[in-house]
C-alpha cells in the first residue's frame, strides 16, 4: 500500500510542470509516470497474500478432499436362504475359496441370488470394480465375473450350487434342487442363425489389421448371440469384419465349427499360439499381433464398461472381462 501511495505523489509530482532550466516533454512525463507504475505492480505480484487468503483456500482444499467419493455395491438378495445353502456359503469362506465380481455384472447377481439373503452375507465376495465399496485388486487370472477360485484353480462362469458343492468337496450327502432349465432355443433358419450385420463403413487401417491377422494365423472365436462379439466385430467396420478370421461356436450358428476346450467364453481371440479371453481393443489386437499402422488415423476405442466374455453354453453377455492368456 506504501509503494501504491508512492506511486500517486510521484505522478502528481512528474506531472506538474518542471522548475528546472530544462523543460520536460509531455512524453518524457507519461514515459516517467508508466515506468513507476510497472515497477509498483510488479511489487504487488511477488507479495505474499494476505494471511486471511491462505486460510481460505486453505479451507476450499480441506473441504474438496473431505467430499465422499460415491461407491457402489451389488444388487441385493432378498430370498430367504435354506440352511444348505447357508451352510454351502460359510463352508466356501471356511475353506478360503473366493468369489470374484463386480457390482454392475448380473451374473454375479444371479450368482449370489443362488445364496438367499443369509447366504450371501455369508460368501467369500471380493468386489474386482474399482467404483465398488470395499473393491480390492484382483489377481490377472480374473479374466471375468463372475469367477471362483477354489483350493487355488480359477473357475471362470456363473456356477450352479451342485457344481460348487463338487468342486469345493462340500458334503455329498446333500442334495440342492436342480436349478429351473431354460426356455426352449428359437428354430434356427435354414443354414443357421447369421451374424449381426456391421453398417459402419471400414478406414483403410481397419481392413488392414483384419486381414493382417488373417495372413498371421489369428483366429476369432465367436458366437453369434453374443453382443460382445458384435461389438468386436463393429470396431473393424463391414469390410474389415467380413475380413477377421471368424470362427463360429455356436452349434446353431451359420458355418458353425467345433472350437478347442481353450475356448470357455466369448469372444476369444488366439493370436500366436495363446488364447486371450474377451473383448480386446484395436491397440491391445495390434500389439498382440505385431501389427504396424501404416498411418495414424486409426481411432482408439475404449473397451465399453462390462465387456465380456460371454458364457459358453449361454446365450448372452457376461460381467467384464480383462485380457487372459491361458
Amino acid at each position: 500500500r506504501r509503494k501504491m501511495f508512492t506511486f500517486v505523489a510521484l505522478a502528481a509530482v512528474a506531472l506538474k510542470p518542471p522548475t528546472l532550466a530544462v523543460q520536460l516533454t509531455r512524453t518524457a512525463v507519461l514515459r516517467s509516470a508508466a515506468a513507476t507504475a510497472a515497477g509498483a505492480l510488479g511489487a504487488a505480484a511477488q507479495a505474499v497474500p494476505p494471511p486471511e487468503m491462505l486460510l481460505r483456500a486453505a479451507a476450499a482444499q480441506a473441504a474438496a478432499a473431505d467430499q465422499p467419493k460415491v461407491l457402489y455395491t451389488p444388487p441385493s438378495v432378498k430370498d430367504v436362504s435354506t440352511p444348505d445353502e447357508l451352510a454351502l456359503a460359510q463352508y466356501l469362506k471356511n475353506k478360503d475359496a473366493k468369489f470374484f465380481g463386480a457390482y454392475w455384472c448380473p451374473f454375479c447377481t444371479k450368482q449370489r441370488a443362488m445364496f438367499g439373503a443369509a447366504g450371501v452375507r455369508a460368501l467369500p465376495y471380493v468386489e474386482c470394480a474399482p467404483d465398488g465399496f470395499g473393491a480390492q485388486r484382483c489377481p490377472p487370472e480374473v479374466a471375468g465375473y463372475p469367477t471362483w477360485e477354489i483350493d487355488g484353480k480359477f473357475f471362470n462362469g456363473m456356477r450352479t450350487l451342485p457344481e460348487l458343492q463338487s468342486l469345493s468337496g462340500f458334503d455329498a450327502s446333500i442334495v440342492f434342487p436342480a436349478p429351473p432349465p431354460p426356455p426352449p432355443p428359437p428354430v434356427a433358419p435354414p443354414g443357421g442363425f447369421k451374424q449381426p450385420a456391421i453398417t459402419e463403413p471400414s478406414t483403410p487401417e481397419q481392413v488392414n489389421l483384419a486381414t493382417h491377422l488373417k495372413e498371421t494365423g489369428a483366429i476369432f472365436y465367436g458366437a453369434y448371440w453374443c453382443r460382445y462379439c458384435r461389438l468386436q466385430r463393429g470396431l473393424f467396420g463391414t469390410a474389415g469384419a467380413a475380413a477377421l478370421p471368424y470362427v463360429e461356436c455356436a452349434a446353431d450358428g451359420a458355418g458353425s465349427q467345433k472350437c478347442p476346450p481353450e475356448v470357455d467364453g466369448f469372444p476369444t481371440w488366439k493370436i500366436g499360439g495363446k488364447f486371450y479371453g474377451g473383448y480386446q481393443t484395436v491397440e491391445e489386437l495390434s500389439r498382440l499381433s505385431g501389427f504396424k499402422p501404416r498411418t495414424a488415423t486409426a481411432v482408439a476405442v475404449a473397451a465399453p464398461k462390462g465387456a465380456a466374455v460371454a458364457p459358453k453354453g449361454g446365450g448372452g453377455g457376461g460381467g467384464a472381462a480383462r485380457n487372459r492368456e491361458t
